[in-house]
C-alpha cells in the first residue's frame, strides 16, 4: 500500500496545526526575531556579501548569536537572520521563511517537516546524503526530578525510565509526571517520548500507546514556565539538564535520576534545508557556519546556555556535580510514528481520523467448546473487553473525525451488518456509536471475515478524507477458520491490490484474538498490502491495540 499521501495530508494537517499554534501562543514574537549586529567592534554586517536564514530554539539563540559574532569578524563575512522558534511552529517557519538551516533542539523534530524540505536523514538523525545533515551540535540529557521517597519507589522498581511507566496509572495512586507540553519544546517531546519508548522497546508498541494513555491521568503539563518542576511530593518533573542551572540552588532536597536503562537526551541539530544545500553559494556558506560551532567562543556559548557540547561528559555549569551522571545508553531520535504517539496523548486533534470497526465473535470457547470466549489473561469475556475498547475509541477520537461499526457474523449479507454505518462524530453520533456497541453480540462460526475485509476496505476508500488518517481495525476470534482457507484468503488480497487507489490509501489493522497462528497466516497474507496484524493474546494487548489505532493507526 502506498502511503505517501496519506502520510502527507498528516504532514500538511500537523504544519497547518502548527502555524495556528504558532499565532497563538506567540512563540515568534517580533522580540524572537532579529539579525545579528556588531556588538564587539568588527563591521556591522552591512558589508557581508552573504546572509544565511537560521530559525533555531530559543534555548539554543545565545549559541548562533556566538556563532554568527565569528563569522562576522571573518574578512568574507556572512550575515545571520535568525528567527527563534519552539516546537511544532517551528517547521512552519522554516517553511514559510525559506530558511538555509534549521537547528532545533531535538532531531525529531524533521519529522515536522513538510516533505522535501530538509536535507534527508536517516532514523537515527544521520545523514543519508549530505554528511552534515543531523549532526549533533550540542545536547542536554533529561533528569527526573523529585522527592526522596518518590524517588525510592523509582529505584525500587528499577530506577529507570521503564520503571517511572509502570509507576505512572491511575489505579496506583502516588506518583504523578510533570512535563512541558510535548507540542512546545524538545524538552516535552523527547521526556514523554522517553517514557512511551521504555514501554515500546520492552513491551512492543501498542503497550506503549496504551501507558501514555494512562500516564495523561496522572500528569501535569505545563505551557509557559522554563521547567516542569516538582510542586508537591509524588510529584516527578522531568527536566532537561540545561533548564537545572537556574534551579539548582533552591532545589537541594530534590532528587535527580538519570534512568538506569537508558538516557533521555536531547539532540540540538544541523537541519539544512535541501534548497540550500542545493545552491552552490549557500551550501559554502552553510559549511563555514557549521564550523564556527567548533570554534572556542561558540564552545563556550553552548557551555554558558548550560548545554553540553559534542563529546562533554560533565554538567557545564557550577553545582552540576550533584547531578548524577547518565551512563545508560540513550534512547534512539524519535521516528515519525513514535513522535506521532506522544502528540496524539496530548492533543485530541492529532486523533482525528476516519475510521470504520468491525467485530467478529463467535459465541465458542477454545476448542470450540460452547460458551463465551474468555480474553486470555483476564476476567473479563473476549467480547466485553472488545466492547469496552470500542467504547475508549469513541470518547478519544475528537468531534469531526468519523466513525463506523460492523458485526461480522453469518447469515448476513455481504458477511457483516452495519450497526452504525460511518459518519461524522459528533455528540449525538458518539452517543449511538456507544449504543451500537453495547448491541455487539456473539454468533456461531461461519464463513464472512474475508468479505467483510474487502467490504470495509472499500467503504472507506470511497468515503476517504484528505484531512486524517483513513482506516479500517478488524478484530476477530476467526473460529471459522477463515485464515486456513489458502485460496479464498489469495483471493481476497487480489481483490484488495485491486481497489486500491495511491491517491485514496487506506490502512488495514488487523488483530486477532489468542491464535497466533491465524494471526501470522494472515500477517504473510496481506504484507504486500502493507496491513498491520497482530495476536492479542490478554485483555491488556486488546486495549493497547484500540488505544494505539487511535493514536495514529497500527504500524509494524
Amino acid at each position: 500500500m502506498t502511503g505517501k499521501h496519506q502520510a502527507g495530508s498528516r504532514t500538511l494537517g500537523a504544519l497547518m496545526r502548527g502555524l495556528v499554534l504558532l499565532l497563538a501562543v506567540g512563540l515568534v514574537a517580533a522580540a524572537g526575531w532579529y539579525v545579528l549586529r556588531d556588538d564587539a567592534g568588527g563591521t556591522d554586517g552591512s558589508d557581508c556579501p552573504s546572509t544565511l536564514r537560521v530559525v533555531t530554539a530559543s534555548s539554543f539563540s545565545t549559541v548562533v548569536s556566538a556563532a554568527g559574532r565569528e563569522l562576522r569578524a571573518e574578512p568574507d563575512c556572512i550575515l545571520l537572520d535568525v528567527t527563534t522558534a519552539d516546537g511544532r511552529p517551528a517547521a512552519g517557519q522554516v517553511a514559510q521563511l525559506g530558511a538555509d538551516v534549521w537547528m532545533p533542539d531535538d532531531a525529531a523534530w524533521a519529522t515536522a517537516a513538510p516533505p522535501g524540505l530538509l536535507v534527508p536523514t536517516d532514523k537515527d538523525g544521520a545523514a543519508k546524503r549530505d554528511t552534515s545533515a543531523g549532526t549533533t551540535l550540542a545536547t542536554s540529557p533529561i533528569f527526573m526530578v523529585t522527592d526522596g521517597p518518590t524517588a525510592e519507589k523509582i529505584k525500587d522498581k528499577g530506577g529507570g525510565w521503564l520503571a517511572l511507566a509502570n509507576l505512572l496509572d491511575a489505579k496506583t495512586p502516588g506518583v504523578r509526571m510533570v512535563v512541558r507540553d510535548p507540542a512546545l519544546s524538545g524538552d516535552g517531546l523527547v521526556a514523554a517520548g522517553a517514557v512511551g519508548e521504555a514501554v515500546w522497546m520492552k513491551e512492543g508498541m501498542d503497550s506503549s500507546s496504551l501507558t501514555l494513555n494512562n500516564a495523561m491521568a496522572v500528569t501535569r503539563t505545563v505551557n509557559h514556565d522554563l521547567a516542569a518542576t516538582p510542586n508537591e511530593p509524588g510529584e516527578v518533573g522531568l527536566v532537561p539538564e540545561y533548564a537545572l542551572l537556574p534551579i539548582m540552588e533552591l532545589a537541594q532536597s530534590r532528587v535527580y535520576i538519570a534512568g538506569a536503562d537508558n538516557t533521555a537526551l536531547m539532540r540540538y541539530s544541523w537541519l539544512p534545508t535541501a534548497a540550500a544545500a542545493a545552491d552552490p553559494k549557500r551550501a559554502a556558506a552553510l559549511k563555514r557556519l557549521l564550523a564556527a560551532f567548533g570554534t572556542t567562543q561558540v564552545r563556550q556559548a553552548i557551555n554558558a546556555a548550560g548545554l553540553r557540547g559534542p563529546g562533554q561528559t560533565r554538567p557545564p555549569f557550577e553545582g552540576g556535580s550533584a547531578l548524577p551522571e547518565p551512563t545508560a545508553e540513550p534512547f534512539a531520535v524519535l521516528a515519525a510514528h513514535h513522535v506521532q504517539h506522544v502528540f496524539a496523548t496530548w492533543d485530541a486533534e492529532d486523533r482525528r481520523g476516519n475510521l470504520l470497526i468491525a467485530v467478529d465473535m463467535t459465541g465458542t470457547g477454545p476448542g470450540g467448546t460452547p460458551g463465551a470466549t474468555t480474553a486470555a489473561g483476564g476476567k473479563q469475556s473476549a467480547l466485553e473487553t472488545l466492547k469496552a475498547g470500542c467504547r475508549a475509541v469513541g470518547d478519544l477520537m475528537p468531534v469531526g473525525s468519523r466513525l463506523g461499526l460492523w458485526e461480522i457474523g453469518p447469515g448476513q449479507p455481504g458477511g457483516y451488518r452495519k450497526l452504525l454505518p460511518t459518519d461524522r462524530l459528533d455528540d449525538t453520533s458518539r452517543a449511538a456509536f456507544t449504543r451500537s456497541v453495547n448491541t455487539l453480540n456473539t454468533h456461531k462460526p461461519g464463513a464472512g471475515l474475508l468479505d467483510t475485509i474487502v467490504a470495509a476496505y472499500q467503504s472507506v476508500r470511497d468515503d476517504w478524507h484528505d484531512d486524517m488518517l483513513n482506516q479500517i481495525f478488524i478484530l476477530t476470534d476467526d473460529a471459522n477458520k477463515d485464515s486456513a482457507d489458502a485460496q479464498a484468503v489469495a483471493t481476497m488480497v487480489e481483490t484488495l491490490k485491486a481497489l486500491q487507489d495511491s491517491e485514496r490509501p487506506v490502512t488495514i489493522s488487523v488483530v486477532v484474538l489468542a491464535k497466533k497462528d491465524a494471526a501470522d497466516r494472515l500477517k504473510s497474507a496481506l504484507q504486500p498490502l502493507g496491513a498491520y496484524v497482530d495476536n492479542a493474546s490478554s485483555s491488556d494487548d486488546v486495549q493497547a491495540a484500540f488505544i494505539h489505532v487511535v493514536a495514529g493507526g497500527l504500524h509494524e
